[in-house]
């Protein structure tokens, strides 16, 4: 399930990191979030290395739909009721300040990366009317934008509020463009950081500085930031067809909304959002498929791919220091469904403290900030969660690995122990511990994806066990390989 950006770049690769060095600033994650700060940091003259467990834009970045936009659903007048005006209009200015910084960098360096410029559209389909705060928040905040009724959507809306002046582009051709000058270890797990020094499997890197731009954090003390997040699961359908016009970006108001781009003679068609680790009632590639041939039937899906989405309790990203006592750590975590805007606002915000000139739009982002009435909803949620995948080893596994359909997983019971077990399409059969290594929760299967994920917050494990996602670090959790023809 490879995404239409990864199918069509091939990114240039670095070698791992194997000898000691001294560095003023380590960035930890090598997605756009990490690429860009470092990218500002050498242009205000700051030595920086980019430390990447995986490949360069092999996580969240290769599977966005790389919207570019200030119009992040209803967040203005969340931000203007528990936060006020003023740091709306800070997030405001950061986002649309981000817009520019994109134009600018593609200008400069002449890059081709599918950049364009495109309204970006919020729509309801529900009768009474609930974007008219969003508008007045929005509005008040400074950003340019006005309600309307017309759309290019093949849907029934009641309204829009559209935001003017946004992008759209293709990600990894952007990265491409601006990567030759940056300094890159793949494969180069980060295991711990104790003061100033990093370690790795076959390194110690002393550094200043250290961002941490790894999506979710990988270290739980302090500061606790899985207390604060959780991650969700989005789907993208590519839709290749040609003879419908879609000019703009959508995204629709709602739990069940869908959100449409273009893409030359594609339609990206993305929807299905649910909890990491909590089944959907119904598969969200199957849904997407129906979606796309009820409102496209002369187009075909050519790519389906999936993301990882962490938030913050608050829906605001954490970017700043790490905590009160750490002031050489960084972080840039919790962008929602907005990583291409976020990634260069928390570029902006960490190169500016590390560099003594911060923005002045760095306070509504501040990792430190907290307020019960903006976060009770999500601190609810999480709670249960956890709860619930805590609770939910005290349930039996009573299933067999006789029968196990190709294709197909179920819990078991293996060596008087609780297990996942799935039948690969040779018969081969993968056999994991469900307990996450993160902070033991119970992992769940996803069959869109196949996966286990944890509920509580976020880690994946492909079908052998190995990490997809984190904040967990073990990487597998495979307990056994048995023939499946032996099985049964």
């Amino acid at each position: 399930m490879n995404s239409i950006w990864s199918e069509t770049v091939n990114l240039k690769t670095f070698h791992s990191l194997d000898q000691n060095m001294t560095v003023d600033t380590a960035v930890i994650g090598g997605g756009l979030a990490g690429i860009l700060t470092a990218y500002k940091l050498k242009e205000h003259g700051v030595e920086s290395i980019i430390l990447e467990a995986g490949e360069i834009c092999s996580g969240q970045t290769k599977n966005t739909t790389a919207k570019i936009t200030s119009q992040h659903g209803e967040i203005y007048d969340k931000i203007t009721k528990y936060y006020g005006h003023e740091l709306a209009a800070q997030y405001a200015a950061a986002n649309e300040n981000a817009i520019k910084e994109y134009e600018q960098i593609i200008t400069q360096r002449n890059l081709e990366c599918d950049f364009e410029k495109k309204d970006a559209c919020l729509y309801s389909t529900e009768e009474e009317n609930t974007l008219d705060r969003e508008y007045m928040s929005a509005s008040a905040a400074g950003i340019d934008c006005y309600m309307t009724e017309k759309t290019d959507l093949p849907i029934k809306i009641t309204d829009a509020l559209v935001f003017k002046n946004q992008a759209q582009f293709h990600p990894l051709k952007f990265v491409g463009g601006i990567i030759d000058d940056l300094k890159c270890f793949e494969h180069t797990a980060v295991t711990r950081i104790v003061g100033s020094t990093i370690y790795t499997k076959n390194a110690r890197i002393e550094a200043k500085n250290i961002v941490i731009a790894t999506h979710y954090p990988f270290i739980n003390f302090p500061s606790y930031y899985f207390l604060r997040m959780s991650q969700e699961r989005s789907y993208v359908a590519a839709l290749e067809g040609k003879g419908v016009k879609l000019d703009g970006m959508y995204i629709g108001s709602g739990k069940e909304s869908l959100s449409f781009r273009s893409y030359g003679d594609y339609i990206l068609l993305g929807g299905g959002a649910h909890r990491t680790g909590v089944v959907p009632s119904k598969m969200p590639f199957d849904m997407l498929s129906e979606k796309a041939q009820e409102l496209y039937p002369n187009h075909k899906i050519t790519a389906k791919w999936s993301a990882q989405d962490c938030v913050t309790v608050d829906n605001i990203p954490y970017i700043g220091r790490f905590g009160d006592d750490n002031s050489n750590i960084f972080i840039a975590t919790g962008f929602g469904k907005w990583g291409m805007t976020s990634s260069m606002v928390s570029a902006g915000i960490i190169s500016g403290l590390i560099c003594g000139s911060p923005p002045d739009y760095g306070e509504v982002f501040s990792p430190q900030r907290f307020k019960f009435a903006a976060a009770r909803k999500n601190i609810f949620t999480n709670t249960k969660e956890t709860v619930k995948g805590f609770s939910a080893h005290l349930k039996r596994a009573n299933g067999e690995l006789h029968n196990l359909p190709v294709g197909t997983a179920k819990e078991i019971k293996y060596k008087d122990k609780k297990a996942g077990a799935y039948r690969d399409e040779n018969g081969r059969i993968y056999i994991v511990t469900l307990k996450c290594p993160h902070l033991k929760c119970k992992l769940n299967w996803n069959d869109s994806t196949k996966t286990w994920d944890c509920p509580c917050h976020g880690s994946r494990y492909s079908f052998k066990g190995e990490l997809v996602d984190n904040p967990a670090q073990q990487s597998s959790i495979l307990i056994a390989e048995e023939d499946g023809n032996a099985v049964n």
